[in-house]
């Protein structure tokens, strides 16, 4: 649990102060988070999952020019290896937060947002709005996000699916 929170950190900060430079190492990161699974065929499932709603989200939030990233058309192919980095997460060192829909928001709401303004410090991200609105924002859809990704790894971790 320490090692995912650590490593998680580590490739935050990699990738969002060094870009796609850091890429490889977050991928080898993944990569060994991966080897150390025991259900890992649910691990990926759910890991792409995330990835390709969390990127979708930011994807759409830059082309309504919530925020932008310098350089850049479409949301950079580090913040989508991020969203993969973040997704193993949720089954480890974000794992406490599986049994309260009330922690989920709060921290979800609480303290992702704070990531994406910290990415501003290291002119990774720039926001349209004042600094209050856009963690406002984000705070709602990252509360709503997390309610989201808990839902899905209980479905694809517990097999929860009813068929009729």
């Amino acid at each position: 649990m320490i090692i995912n929170m650590l490593g998680f950190n580590l490739a935050w900060f990699g990738l969002v102060y060094f870009g796609n430079i850091f890429i490889p190492v977050a991928l080898v990161m993944l990569l060994h988070h991966f080897i150390l699974q025991s259900k890992l065929t649910n691990e990926v499932r759910l890991v792409l999952l995330v990835t390709v709603i969390g990127a979708s989200v930011d994807s759409f939030l830059h082309f309504i020019h919530f925020f932008d990233f310098p350089d850049s058309a479409l949301i950079p192919f580090w913040l989508i290896v991020l969203w993969a980095c973040f997704a193993s997460t949720l089954c480890h060192s974000l794992s406490f937060l599986n049994k309260s829909k009330v922690s989920q928001v709060l921290v979800g709401g609480g303290f992702a947002p704070l990531s994406y303004l910290a990415g501003t410090n290291f002119n990774a991200v720039e926001f349209s709005y004042s600094w209050t609105v856009s963690y406002l924002t984000l705070a709602v859809i990252w509360g709503s996000l997390f309610l989201l990704f808990y839902y899905l790894k209980s479905i694809i971790l517990n097999k929860e699916i009813q068929y009729a």
